[in-house]
């Protein structure tokens, strides 16, 4: 039960870090190979560009889960006072069930993608990767990001009933 509960914390940002750490390494080496040895590696851009894709779609999850997106805090303002300060609850879950119907949509749709994919057999040119593999980002995106849409719906549900304000709330917050 600890190791869900650290994953659950943690999934993303571990992900991001070895991702990030992959790149950094791969690209090291490439620089060190071309300017010290003289000789560019064939493979190396695109282990880092599939890094790359990897990351920026975990990075939506993880930026859902951590309410770290753009949001018009104007509109908040408007709802922090209505219902006796509940407003602002009643926003923000409309707005996590608008991305839920949202991501939930768009997730047949990578399936699908990713699908045809594997039927279709196609590699990567230079290392010969699956492309399913690299493409597989979409589906495990949009459902971590279903996933962590519920939580946090579940979350404001709680709050709302329990009447918390959102100032109270550590884990929301921090728009950009």
């Amino acid at each position: 039960m600890k190791a869900v509960r650290w994953l659950d914390r943690h999934l993303e940002e571990v992900l991001l870090v070895i991702l990030l750490f992959i790149m950094m390494t791969i690209m090291g080496i490439q620089i060190v190979a071309r300017y010290a040895l003289g000789n560019s590696l064939s493979w190396s851009e695109e282990i880092t560009r599939f890094c790359f894709i990897w990351t920026g779609f975990l990075s939506i999850s993880f930026c859902v889960k951590n309410s770290k997106s753009i949001k018009i805090e104007q509109f908040v303002e408007w709802f922090r006072d209505d219902w006796g300060g509940r407003g602002v609850h009643v926003f923000r879950l409309f707005s996590y069930l608008i991305e839920m119907i949202l991501f939930a949509y768009m997730l047949p749709f990578a399936y699908h993608f990713v699908k045809e994919s594997y039927i279709g057999q196609a590699a990567s040119p230079a290392v010969g990767i699956p492309m399913w593999i690299v493409q597989s980002i979409t589906v495990i995106s949009f459902a971590l990001c279903e996933i962590r849409l519920i939580q946090k719906f579940i979350e404001r549900i709680r709050m709302f009933r329990d009447g918390i304000k959102e100032e109270e709330n550590t884990n929301e917050g921090g728009s950009i």
